[in-house]
């Protein structure tokens, strides 16, 4: 972890802020994992996946579309073989306001799946407008209205069932009761008989109790009469009070063998899947017994809480359906997805990176190598705690090198790791995190000394839960930006060597207290005039240029087809820089909820380049290799103090960097002299050791 050259290379950086450029997502820098390369590295992580197929770029095969309703974030999966390419360009192409839960079914017939969500006056419908390889969805309902044009209730915890029940060729409605019961209702698509073509445009009143059971609790199903005993074949009155308001998943498929769909059943609170075999019809079923098994499959996996059935491509996937933290029900959101044929086989997860919950990313480098540091939120035996991953980057990919799970000896969830050269040259090597003390809540740093983690305190600043640290010099001085939980923002300055911060500013910059700005989360983008890269729950990553001075905030831009978008990230969002050697904008790498990393790439600058000459050499001084970058293309050579060539004819091609070997050399000062291909020079002394 050594910080202190690294930062004072970026230091040697002096070029004038050029405005800001968007980004274009990274998708061929490489992670390594456990001996693995992964083929979706950067897809962002899976908490809890509800998981639908369509053929977006019309080559004749479905992908994967998947919706977290954990994370709030959406991704898209390309298919070849076994292997998942992630394609997070598609996401950016459907709807913005995906929320609850995501169907995709083609409600029309014209060959193309449409798309179903959830909205606070039911469910809201999009057709699909694509032609081609174009995607674009368009609205259709704003919700789906009964005959009589009121519209049909649904819980947004709840995935419906939209499917053509009655063969007529129009998409019918199951859902669960959305106040007074744990019951199914049908509601029959009556376009066909209206216009005699398929439509979403009215449904008939629901039939009640569609099966004739009602789930009173997890392992206890009543069939042909209520949880409270009244026989169901006398159509109860309706109890007004809401008996369970939480989460459903819903699977009507043949499971048996006779023709006859079955019931798949989740519940939010419940371990385990039911499976309810179909003694009716298909429109009219009748449900008399339940089981955790399947026939032909055996017993159902289980898991700790609430998980959704999808049967694709003939595979039985099930996957995590929780909206709760992982710590709740001890959750291992790092092995959330399942195939299930009599053994559960972990798919798509294998594929990327997903570390389980939260993941903080911390960079120390440069685009051509460095350190990264992951920490996340890590079931183990159902128990979790934060861990820290490390990774080399170096030939453009990063290599696992180290996992700290020592640190879940400290009892922390929610870790941050952060390293920081103060104005005196001491590197600072901190921990936050939260940690649970007589079952209240309570957040905590630690600093490394000695290679032990010990509890810091610093005079000034009190640490408040989800408390999100930035270092930075300003002017040299140091300065600590905190991030609260809530929204708000605010600026310290802090000296390390009487461990004392004072509270410059509150609501910095006008981030302040705010419900539709919970967590918060900054970057500095440390150069003579620092900027500053935030986002909170609302997805949008804006960025402040010399934050110091003004506040004026500029939305984040993504390339894609030759258009800008702003972004749409999840709930929870961190982020780390990594800084271009020669002055040009920064790449930044994105944790997510789900336990994964997004890596976005600065665009090409409309600035042209400066005409100056730029060289750099680092580490400086240096006990060994020195490496040597310039803007331009030239040959160089190095000399001693004495004016004595010591190697000549030194190839550099612009933006690349050069390793040169000086262990060797006698200890003292060294000048390498550059000839760029234009015939300028440049001269720059390193010392070594």
């Amino acid at each position: 972890m050594r910080s202190l050259i690294l930062l004072f290379f970026i230091s040697l950086l002096t070029l004038p802020s050029q405005g800001q450029t968007a980004f274009t997502f990274d998708k061929s820098t490489a992670v390594n994992l456990e001996s693995k390369t992964l083929s979706s590295p950067w897809s962002g992580g899976i908490n809890s996946a509800q998981i639908q197929t369509i053929d977006l770029n019309d080559d004749g095969a479905e992908e994967w579309v998947v919706w977290d309703i954990n994370s709030r974030q959406l991704t898209v999966f390309e298919k070849s073989g076994e292997e998942f390419i992630h394609q997070p360009e598609w996401a950016y192409y459907f709807p913005e306001d995906i929320s609850g839960f995501l169907v995709l079914a083609d409600y029309n017939s014209d060959g193309k799946k449409d798309l179903f969500t959830s909205t606070a006056r039911g469910i809201k419908a999009y057709q699909n407008t694509s032609s081609g390889n174009s995607i674009s969805f368009e609205l259709a309902q704003d919700f789906l209205p009964l005959d009589n044009g009121s519209n049909i209730q649904a819980n947004n915890l709840d995935t419906p069932l939209i499917q053509d029940l009655d063969g007529d060729g129009d998409l019918d409605l199951v859902i669960f009761n959305f106040a007074s019961g744990d019951y199914l209702e049908f509601y029959e698509n009556t376009s066909v008989d209206r216009s005699g073509s398929p439509d979403i445009d009215g449904f008939a009143f629901p039939v009640r109790h569609w099966g004739l059971f009602e789930i009173c609790a997890c392992g206890d199903i009543s069939f042909g009469q209520t949880c409270a005993g009244i026989d169901l074949s006398v159509s109860p009155t309706e109890n007004a009070r809401i008996q369970h308001a939480g989460g459903h998943s819903i699977l009507y498929q043949d499971w048996d063998g006779d023709g006859i769909s079955d019931l798949l059943l989740g519940r939010d609170e419940c371990d385990i899947l039911y499976f309810l075999p179909n003694k009716g019809t298909e429109t009219d079923p009748l449900f008399e017994e339940f089981s955790t098994s399947l026939p032909s499959l055996g017993a159902l996996p289980q898991f700790p809480v609430f998980h959704n059935p999808e049967l694709i491509e003939g595979n039985l996937i099930i996957s995590s359906n929780s909206n709760e933290a992982a710590a709740i029900y001890g959750v291992d959101f790092a092995q959330s997805i399942f195939r299930f044929d009599g053994m559960s086989t972990p798919i798509l997860q294998d594929q990327i990176l997903d570390l389980g919950e939260n993941t903080r990313p911390f960079f120390l480098g440069n685009q051509n190598g460095g350190k990264l540091y992951l920490s996340a939120n890590v079931t183990r035996e159902g128990e979790v705690l934060g861990e820290i991953l490390e990774f080399d980057f170096q030939n453009g990919a990063f290599e696992e090198k180290d996992r700290f799970e020592n640190i879940r000896e400290l009892g922390l969830s929610e870790v941050q790791y952060l390293e920081y050269t103060d104005q005196t040259g001491r590197v600072q090597r901190l921990l936050t995190g939260i940690r649970f003390e007589g079952n209240i809540p309570q957040q905590r740093i630690f600093q490394l000394i000695n290679n032990r983690w010990t509890e810091l305190e610093l005079s000034g600043y009190q640490p408040n839960r989800g408390d999100y640290l930035s270092l930075f010099n300003y002017q040299d001085e140091d300065y600590l930006l905190v991030a609260a939980q809530n929204g708000g923002l605010d600026l310290y300055s802090v000296n390390f060597e009487i461990l004392a911060a004072e509270l410059l500013e509150t609501d910095f910059l006008g981030f302040q207290d705010n419900p539709a700005n919970r967590n918060l989360a900054v970057a500095v983008y440390q150069k003579e005039d620092p900027g500053l890269y935030t986002i909170d729950q609302g997805g949008i990553l804006t960025y402040l240029d010399n934050f110091m001075q003004q506040s004026q905030r500029e939305e984040v831009q993504i390339q894609i087809g030759g258009e800008n978008y702003p972004t749409r990230l999840g709930r929870n969002t961190w982020i780390t820089l990594l800084p271009d050697v020669l002055g040009g904008k920064p790449d930044l790498i994105l944790g997510t909820r789900a336990g994964g990393l997004i890596y976005l790439k600065a665009s090409e600058s409309t600035i042209p380049p400066s005409e100056g000459i730029q060289l750099i050499i680092y580490p400086n001084p240096s006990p060994g290799p020195v490496k040597v970058i310039s803007n331009q293309s030239g040959t160089g050579r190095i000399v001693n103090a004495l004016g004595q060539v010591i190697l000549s004819d030194i190839s550099l091609e612009a933006g690349q960097e050069l390793e040169i070997q000086s262990g060797f050399y006698t200890p003292g000062l060294y000048i390498f002299q550059l000839q760029t291909n234009n015939r300028n020079s440049i001269s720059k002394k390193f010392w070594v050791r």
